[in-house]
């Protein structure tokens, strides 16, 4: 029961804080997550206009099949270089005499430089600007990122528990409940539909990016893991 009403306050919470965000595109986003303590790489640019084309947005950045595929192997070759750094940089921060030392210091600034380095050289091998990886990361991360949290949290289960609990209440009690449970319906499927995302960055770019979300969401979770062996 009490899961239940926490996962109906989550759902509604997102709610209210998405349609605060609903109008201007959000502040940029991160093409791939950073290190704990550092910058985050570059992942947000300030868009142009779109050119009016149909099922855009205006203001944000066109997103194309082409550019797509380059940027996920892009994030592929930026999960190779992340993981020989992090491993590189866990390595010399287990040894007990670098640990405070400028040893230390310098290996965490050769980890810094060398992301640098290695996101620059994945954009020039995949053919993208900076204006394309800005764009681009902008789009992805609000469509996956979503994505991913709606499998993670299982707001359709949740959702299905609640109604059930629903059936077996007194009808006050199931009245006193009723707009809760529809509030949380109408913003699963919401969040489901990609609803805010798509008024954002428009429905061409959202239906582009889903055509290659299996790979996408296995990047993201891969990003996720590297990091967190840090």
């Amino acid at each position: 029961m009490r899961r239940l009403l926490w996962v109906l306050w989550a759902v509604l919470a997102c709610s209210a804080c998405n349609k605060e965000q609903a109008g201007p595109a959000p502040a940029p986003a991160p093409a791939v997550p950073a290190a704990p303590g550092e910058a985050s790489p570059p992942g947000g640019h300030d868009p142009g206009p779109a050119g009016g084309q149909a099922g855009e947005a205006p203001s944000t950045y066109r997103v194309t099949p082409e550019k797509l595929g380059a940027y996920v192997a892009y994030q592929r070759q930026l999960l190779e270089a992340y993981a020989a750094l992090t491993k590189e940089l866990a390595t010399a921060k287990s040894k007990p005499e670098t640990v405070g030392t400028l040893a230390e210091v310098n290996a965490t600034m050769k980890y810094i430089e060398g992301k640098a380095v290695a996101e620059e050289n994945a954009r020039k091998e995949a053919g993208l600007s900076e204006e394309d990886v800005n764009g681009l990361a902008d789009v992805v991360t609000a469509v996956i990122a979503q994505r991913q949290m709606l499998q993670t949290l299982q707001f359709d289960e949740e959702l299905k528990k609640l109604e059930a609990m629903q059936a077996k209440l007194s009808q006050e009690q199931q009245k006193e409940l009723a707009p809760q449970i529809d509030a949380m319906r109408e913003r699963v499927e919401s969040l489901r539909q990609l609803t805010e995302v798509r008024r954002t960055y428009g429905d061409a770019n959202v239906d582009t990016v889903l055509t290659r979300e299996a790979d996408l969401a296995k990047n993201y979770q891969d990003m996720m893991s590297t990091f967190g062996k840090r």
